[in-house]
């Protein structure tokens, strides 16, 4: 009975997902006329100097038809910026944030944050860390 609970146990805990980035609601939340941030596959390391995207998905709600602006900010020495910075109702949700550290950035774990802002409710953000070695 013992192994019997431990495999169900095991198997449930195989069907969680794994915490996904992503940002809290924004707009109305709680509704559906709220939107929120999707980061995608961040890189397990970025070398000083280089540049690397994560896609970033803005995932609308069934009623949520405004346009959002995005903005994007790392630190003085990691820095982040966005391939558009505004998201209109029917176009592509998604947007490329690059993120370049510079080249004397010493190594470690950094934040970029990317807002996202709509006409009328609540902004959200979207938090991503990128760990940056040395070359």
């Amino acid at each position: 009975m013992t192994k019997l609970l431990t495999a169900v146990a095991l198997t449930a805990f195989a069907l969680v997902p794994v915490g996904c980035n992503q940002s809290p609601q924004g707009g109305a939340p709680g509704t559906d006329n709220s939107f929120k941030l999707t980061g995608g596959t961040i890189p397990n390391a970025i070398k000083q100097g280089d540049t690397e995207s994560v896609k970033i998905t803005l995932d609308r709600g069934k009623n949520f038809h405004q346009t959002v602006k995005l903005d994007a900010k790392g630190s003085d020495k990691v820095h982040a910026t966005l391939d558009r910075t505004t998201v209109k109702d029917g176009e592509s949700p998604d947007v490329n944030v690059k993120i370049h550290p510079a080249d004397d950035a010493p190594a470690g774990d950094y934040k970029v944050t990317v807002t996202g802002t709509p006409d009328t409710g609540s902004p959200t953000n979207l938090e991503l860390t990128v760990k940056v070695t040395q070359k």
